[in-house]
C-alpha cells in the first residue's frame, strides 16, 4: 500500500489530465456514436496538421520505441529494464485483444466504405482492420508513463502526458482509429506501466526521486 501510495503521488501530475481525459472521452462516446466522433475530427485538417501529424505518429512507431528505450537503458540500466517490460506487457495485452476478442475490427477507412466521407494525408497507408484498441497509443502512454518515474519536475511530467495524448490524437486525425480505440489503447499503457512501476518500487528496485516544480 505504501508503494501505491508513492507511485500515486509522484505521477499526480499524469494521472490527473489523464484521469480528466478519460471522463471526457467517456461522455463524449456516450453522447455521440464513434463514426459522428470521427467526421467531427476529421473535418478539421489543415496543412499544418497534415504535415505534422505523420511525424508525430511516428513516435510511437514500433522502432522508434524500441530504439528510445535502448537509449533509456544506455542511460540508466535499471529504468531501462523496467521500461521494456512495461511497454512489453502494455503492446502485448493490446496485441492480444486485437487478435482475440476484437479481431477484424474496422478501421475507419473500410468502416466508412467507398467513397469515403474522409479526409486522408498523403503519403499515409491507412489500414482497414483491428482497429480496437490502438497500438501506438498504448506504446506511447507506456513508454511516456515510464519516463514519469525517473524524473522529479512536475511540469516535464504534464509535458509528457500531453506529448502521449498528442500521439492518440494523431491516429485519429490519420484515420488510423476512432477516439474509443485511442481512449482504450491510453488506459492499458498507464495502467500497466503504473502496476509495473508500482511493484518496482513494491521490491525496492526503484526508488522515486524528490519532487520538483
Amino acid at each position: 500500500m505504501q508503494a501505491f501510495k508513492s507511485s500515486l503521488r509522484h505521477s499526480l501530475f499524469f494521472l490527473v489530465p489523464f484521469v480528466l481525459f478519460v471522463l471526457y472521452a467517456e461522455t463524449v462516446l456516450f453522447i455521440n456514436s464513434k463514426n459522428d466522433i470521427h467526421l467531427s475530427i476529421n473535418r478539421h485538417y489543415s496543412t499544418i496538421g497534415d504535415w505534422l501529424m505523420p511525424y508525430v505518429t511516428l513516435a510511437a512507431d514500433g522502432y522508434t520505441i524500441a530504439i528510445l528505450v535502448i537509449l533509456v537503458f544506455a542511460w540508466n540500466r535499471k529504468y531501462g529494464a523496467l521500461t521494456a517490460i512495461a511497454v512489453v506487457l502494455a503492446s502485448a495485452i493490446t496485441q492480444l485483444l486485437k487478435n482475440t476478442i476484437f479481431s477484424g475490427e474496422p478501421r475507419p477507412k473500410l468502416f466508412f466504405g467507398n467513397p469515403s466521407p474522409l479526409h486522408f494525408v498523403d503519403g499515409v497507408e491507412n489500414y482497414m482492420l483491428d482497429s480496437f484498441p490502438s497500438g501506438h497509443t498504448t506504446a506511447a502512454f507506456a513508454f511516456y508513463f515510464c519516463l514519469v518515474f525517473f524524473i522529479q519536475n512536475n511540469y516535464l511530467k504534464s509535458a509528457l502526458f500531453l506529448f502521449a495524448l498528442l500521439i492518440g490524437y494523431s491516429r485519429i486525425y490519420l484515420s488510423q482509429h476512432f477516439l474509443n480505440d485511442v481512449m482504450f489503447g491510453s488506459i492499458i499503457g498507464t495502467i500497466t506501466t503504473f502496476a509495473v512501476m508500482t511493484y518496482a518500487v513494491h521490491k525496492g528496485w526503484l526508488k522515486l526521486p524528490g519532487n520538483k516544480v
